[in-house]
């Protein structure tokens, strides 16, 4: 295997996670394209319980690394932790290169000494013909602006960087465990020399993620955490969480509690904001009242209901699904939320049944301490809801101080705020498994 014009020895990096059917193929388009440029080809094996180590190990001069934590970013970091190569290069199991891939690579750091790591864009081979074409248009579109943008851009599952670049940026973050990950190592390595992106470096890769979550979401997805972790300092999506397109062995299915629950979760919280919406717009439509007085109980409102929603769908999957004492108490809670909406004329009685609606939440959510396996989860709303009672006892402290409009106001915008940074900086409505504790 021989390196660049300049010596530079190009390792290739593959973390792998059950990908028993893709890893093959993966590596027969590495070896076939790689004309022996290669210095070494790594296999990850990212803690897999199917046949991908198996499978790796039958192709000759290929080195699989045990690494038993799952996590993409650990698998990455363990990667530059076992490379000899000057490049690393990492590409996902789902991915195959193409006969241009390394020409293309070698004549960007030849013609660039400077620069520090080149990435590409993806192309599609399993997706039908709209999906990839869309994609292939969406790519265009976006990523040259969001390169030039914010002066660097790296796909994480096509790129190759300088191992001593790498080292110098103190490796991979391993508390990233996937959205985002690959904008932190961008911003980073971009601290160290140039990042480039260029849409001819592309890499064909499966669509499984759009096919399993959707065109719209995925992309959504990908570009709020490209723009988070650039802005913030950290992704958008909840990294514990995040959708996995690979079906999960059994024994990782989970608790079947949290399964049998999840079924019905979407339902029941759509049903019950319709319910609560619906009570909310008959009493606009039936009582006489001056609506700028309550514009900020309408707003308010409405964004309680968009809280409710993913609150219920939350904790609806993770609640046992039989429970006399939590039945009792999503009853008395149906009917405040109703005594709520007809109560928008009334700013004293309306805030009132807020603070009883969250004062109630905190008890149902302190039963289900050491009841389920979501302490963490569980405190945190708590809090959440103990923080909701304080302010509306404020509220009707100014209400009756006379400082009516001035506290509904005041607290209409404190909540939205809330719901801002509940839902984008500190994102908490998003438990997708037993795993998130």
């Amino acid at each position: 295997m021989t390196p660049t014009k300049n010596n530079l020895k190009i390792s290739l990096i593959i973390p792998a996670y059950n990908e028993e059917d893709y890893i093959e193929e993966c590596l027969e388009k590495a070896i076939k394209h790689s004309n022996e440029k290669f210095h070494e080809i790594i296999v990850i094996d990212n803690g897999s319980t199917d046949r991908t180590r198996e499978l790796a190990e039958k192709f000759p001069g290929i080195k699989v690394v045990h690494e038993p934590i799952k996590g993409l970013t650990r698998a990455r970091q363990r990667g530059l932790e076992v490379a000899t190569g000057d490049l690393l290069a990492y590409i996902d199991a789902d991915t195959r290169l193409h006969p241009l891939w390394i020409k293309i690579a070698e004549n960007f750091f030849d013609k660039h000494p400077d620069a520090v790591s080149l990435s590409g864009p993806y192309r599609y081979y399993d997706g039908s013909i709209f999906r990839n074409g869309f994609q292939h248009i969406l790519w265009w579109l976006n990523a040259p602006i969001a390169y030039y943008t914010a002066g660097y851009m790296i796909l994480g599952g096509n790129f190759i960087a300088k191992k001593d670049a790498l080292l110098k940026m103190g490796g991979f973050d391993k508390t990233i465990e996937f959205y985002g990950e690959d904008t932190n190592i961008s911003k980073r390595l971009s601290e160290h020399g140039k990042v480039a992106f260029k849409m001819d470096f592309f890499i064909y890769s499966s669509s499984r993620r759009f096919q399993k979550d959707g065109i719209i979401k995925t992309n959504i997805n990908y570009a709020l955490n490209f723009i988070w972790p650039a802005i913030f300092g950290h992704s958008y999506t909840n990294t514990k969480n995040y959708s996995d397109p690979r079906p999960l062995p059994k024994s990782e299915e989970g608790d079947p509690i949290f399964n049998l629950n999840k079924r019905n979760a979407n339902i029941k919280a759509w049903v019950v904001t319709i319910c609560f919406s619906l009570a909310f717009i008959i009493t606009w439509a039936v009582e006489s009242f001056s609506w700028r007085s309550a514009l900020p109980l309408t707003i308010f409102y409405i964004v309680f209901m968009f809280n409710t929603f993913f609150s219920v769908r939350q904790f609806s999957s993770i609640t046992p699904p039989y429970n006399l004492a939590q039945g009792v108490l999503d009853f008395i809670l149906a009917s405040l939320y109703i005594a709520t909406a007809v109560n928008i004329d009334d700013p004293r009685y309306f805030i009132f049944f807020v603070l009883l609606i969250f004062a109630l939440s905190v008890v149902k959510y302190t039963l289900l301490l050491g009841v389920i396996d979501y302490d963490s989860v569980l405190k945190r709303k708590i809090l959440i809801n103990m923080s909701g009672v304080c302010g509306c006892a404020i509220v009707l402290g100014g209400i009756f101080s006379g400082w009516i409009r001035a506290s509904l106001w005041m607290w209409a915008v404190a909540f939205v705020l809330a719901n801002v940074i509940l839902f984008t900086l500190w994102p908490f409505y998003r438990i997708h498994g037993p795993d998130s504790k």
